[in-house]
C-alpha cells in the first residue's frame, strides 16, 4: 500500500474513495482514499467481496467508480446511454457499455454499485480521462501516468513517484467524489437509466487557492440502484 501527503484543505471533513475497476475479478482494481489534508492512500483489490469489505472500513462519504454502472435502457439507442451522448457533446468520447469487454465491466460495475448502495453508501459513476480534461489536467492526445500525475500534483494531490495509470485514475475518481459532494460536478444522462458525474466546467482548483473555486449547485436527483 502506498501513501502520500497533500495540501491542507479545511473543506474536507471525511474520506472520499475512487475505484479504477477492472473488468475481471482476476485482475487488480486500484482504490484510492482521499483524506483530509488531501492525503492519499492506495491499495489493490481483486474480488468484489474484498472491495466491499475494504470500502466499508473507510466509511466514505462518497465513492466514485471508473466503470459503467448501468447498461443502456434502449431509449437512446441499442448500445449507448444518454450520458454517453451528452459526454460526446462536451468533446469526451466514451466507449459504449455494450462493446466487447465493456459489457463485462458494466455488469461488474452495476453489481458492485448495487451492493454498496444497499449498504447505504453514495456511489457515482465517473470517467477519469474526461474529468482530467475538464480540470485541465490532461489536454488530450496520448495519456501517460507521469503526465497526469504532474497535473494532479499541481492541484495539491501528491501522488507517489512512479504511480501507475490505474493509481492516477483512481486518485482522479476520489477527487471527483469530493467535488460531487461539494456541488462542483455536473450529472449527465437520464437518472432512470444511469448518470455520469464529471467536474463542472466552472470548477477551477489550485494547490494554493482552493477557495477560489466557483461553487455550482448540482441536481439532487437520486442515482438509480
Amino acid at each position: 500500500m502506498s501513501r502520500s501527503g497533500g495540501s491542507p484543505d479545511r473543506g474536507v471533513s471525511e474520506v472520499y474513495l475512487g475505484i479504477d475497476l477492472a473488468a475481471s475479478e482476476d485482475r487488480p482494481s486500484a482504490l484510492c482514499a482521499l483524506y483530509p489534508g488531501w492525503r492519499l492512500e492506495f491499495c489493490e483489490l481483486r474480488g468484489d467481496g474484498e472491495i466491499v469489505e475494504r470500502v466499508l472500513r473507510y466509511s466514505p462519504r462518497c465513492v466514485a467508480i471508473d466503470a459503467p454502472l448501468s447498461l443502456p435502457s434502449g431509449r437512446y439507442g441499442a448500445h449507448s446511454r444518454l450520458c454517453e451522448r451528452e459526454a460526446r457533446r462536451l468533446g469526451i468520447r466514451i466507449l459504449p457499455p455494450t462493446l466487447g469487454p465493456m459489457r463485462r465491466l458494466a455488469e461488474r460495475g452495476s453489481s458492485l454499485a448495487s451492493r454498496l448502495r444497499r449498504l447505504g453508501l453514495r456511489v457515482v459513476e465517473t470517467f477519469p480521462s474526461g474529468a482530467q480534461r475538464l480540470l485541465s489536467i490532461w489536454p488530450g492526445g496520448e495519456r501517460s501516468a507521469e503526465g497526469v500525475s504532474r497535473g494532479l500534483r499541481r492541484l495539491g494531490l501528491r501522488l507517489p513517484r512512479g504511480a501507475s495509470l490505474d493509481m492516477v485514475d483512481a486518485a482522479t475518481c476520489s477527487l471527483v467524489a469530493l467535488l460531487y459532494e461539494m456541488g462542483r460536478c455536473m450529472e449527465l444522462g437520464d437518472p432512470s437509466e444511469g448518470l455520469l458525474v464529471l467536474p463542472a466546467r466552472t470548477t477551477r482548483l489550485s494547490a494554493r487557492r482552493h477557495s477560489s473555486c466557483r461553487s455550482m449547485r448540482r441536481s439532487r436527483r437520486s442515482r438509480p440502484s
